[in-house]
């Protein structure tokens, strides 16, 4: 898939996992009331503040396992799969 989208509902992360292809992106929308973001472990990638309603993107341009979590509510986690192109 060269695109997917996460919702953010609930103070979850839906799916999780989340598997792209490499070049792909991921594309999280905020449905909940509260502001959360999408902060890799790694520091690799940070969407910043997505306030409800909003949506952010990063693009994954290596295969791998990308851990990350919400920088506000850090019980949050979520795990983006990168798999190279079949």
């Amino acid at each position: 898939m060269r695109s997917a989208k996460v919702e953010i509902i609930d103070f979850a992360y839906d799916p999780d996992p989340v598997t792209i292809q490499v070049g792909g992106k991921v594309i999280w929308q905020n449905e909940d009331a509260a502001p959360h973001t999408a902060t890799a472990d790694d520091g690799s990638f940070d969407t910043g503040t997505i306030e409800q309603g909003k949506i952010k993107s990063e693009t994954f341009k290596q295969a791998g396992t990308y851990s990350y979590f919400c920088e506000i509510h850090p019980t949050m986690h979520g795990t983006v799969e990168v798999v190279e192109k079949g």
